[in-house]
């Protein structure tokens, strides 16, 4: 009982000092924010790879050919990655009317490669430009999306990451649409909080720009090709355990990018395994660090289970848990203020929990079994 107890604080201080070195890379993230900025005059390749996405694309392009910027300096790559709908149809309609859209079209994905990765490996390669931007279908870009990027990446910048956030739709109810952005929004902040720690965790493909020069210094996905999901994070920390580039976050709410919800929460939980599904794959100090948390999280249901044999452990189990809402507060009310999501503040204590089971058990599911994505069941690689 006594080991237990200790074991719960130990985790309960490592959980406190992992949360304020992110809360100081958010400070150091906001601090990159407020720093005038000059344009970089950079070109750009954006990628956006559509598997059946007739009922998005042509909102996500509409987006994209309106940049600030003029569209001598940019081109678009929509890869057609395997579509059976009228996606290809869409892209190719828009690349009639713009000169700066190409359309690529994959019919099969080679064995031992991840559908997604395979599909935006060719569009890097037929870039024509050194910044490579991701996007994904279903998302909406603001008309300085670009422009805003450009004066992130100075000749020392590798890689830039940016805020992303759910668009509202009327068929969403508004509470499980407010509980689901609170849980991706959070996402975000843990990324800006980590990348402005120096310790890059996760990121985000719908809001992501990256050197092509790095991409092929780094080998491109390399062995983690197989892997389905984390062609943004595995390619961040690749990037960042080089150590010859600098990493940034763009908070500027200019470029905040918009995407999709997902309809239920059967398809959030699948989403959620898909993400779980990769951190196997980080690099070891990132590891280390989710997996405190990880183990932190499991043993605030010990105590609670434990609470059956003796009242203590339910004392143990209001501390823990008092203590890791506590440590979500200290990074999502300046995390949503710098996002301009402030509107989510109220919905923190039900989400905080929601989050504890959820989170441990799409860590878990994503890791040790299977997920569904676009209409497709993987495991987290795919010869695993």
């Amino acid at each position: 009982m006594i080991i237990l107890i200790i074991i719960s604080f130990i985790l309960c201080f490592i959980y406190l000092y992992i949360i304020l070195l992110l809360y100081k890379g958010l400070k150091n993230t906001k601090k990159i924010l407020l720093t005038s900025k000059s344009p970089n005059n950079n070109c750009f390749s954006v990628i956006i790879s559509a598997h059946n996405e007739e009922n998005n694309l042509a909102r996500c392009l509409e987006s994209v050919v309106w940049q600030s910027i003029g569209n001598q300096r940019y081109e678009i790559i929509v890869v057609n990655d395997r579509s059976t709908d009228a996606t290809e149809k869409i892209a190719k309609d828009f690349a009639a009317k713009y000169n700066n859209i190409s359309v690529i079209n994959i019919s099969n994905t080679p064995d031992g490669f991840s559908p997604k990765k395979y599909a935006v490996s060719v569009g890097i390669k037929n870039a024509k430009n050194e910044i490579i931007v991701f996007t994904d279908a279903d998302c909406i870009v603001p008309f300085e999306w670009l422009e805003t990027i450009d004066k992130y990446f100075d000749k020392n910048t590798a890689l830039v990451q940016g805020i992303t956030s759910y668009e509202y739709t009327p068929f969403m109810n508004k509470l499980f649409f407010s509980l689901q952005s609170i849980d991706f929004i959070s996402h975000g902040i843990v990324s800006a909080s980590a990348i402005g720690a120096n310790i890059p965790i996760n990121s985000n493909a719908n809001n992501f720009a990256f050197r092509k020069i790095a991409f092929e210094e780094m080998g491109g996905y390399g062995d983690k090709k197989l892997v389905i999901s984390g062609d943004d994070d595995l390619l961040l920390q690749k990037i960042w355990h080089s150590k010859k580039w600098q990493i940034k976050f763009m908070a500027d709410i200019k470029a905040k990018v918009k995407t999709m919800p997902t309809k239920n929460i059967n398809l959030v939980f699948e989403q959620r395994k898909r993400w779980g599904s990769k951190t196997i794959y980080y690099n070891l100090p990132q590891r280390i660090m989710l997996s405190s948390i990880f183990i932190f999280y499991l043993f605030i249901f010990v105590n609670l289970i434990l609470s059956i044999i003796s009242p203590l452990f339910l004392f143990i189990f209001f501390i823990v848990f008092i203590l890791k809402f506590i440590g979500e507060l200290i990074l999502m009310i300046p995390g949503l203020n710098l996002f301009d999501e402030k509107k989510l503040k109220k919905y923190i204590i039900l989400a905080s929990l929601i989050h504890l089971p959820f989170i441990i058990a799409s860590v878990i599911f994503g890791v040790f079994g299977k997920f569904r994505w676009k209409e497709q069941i993987f495991k987290r690689e795919i010869n695993c």
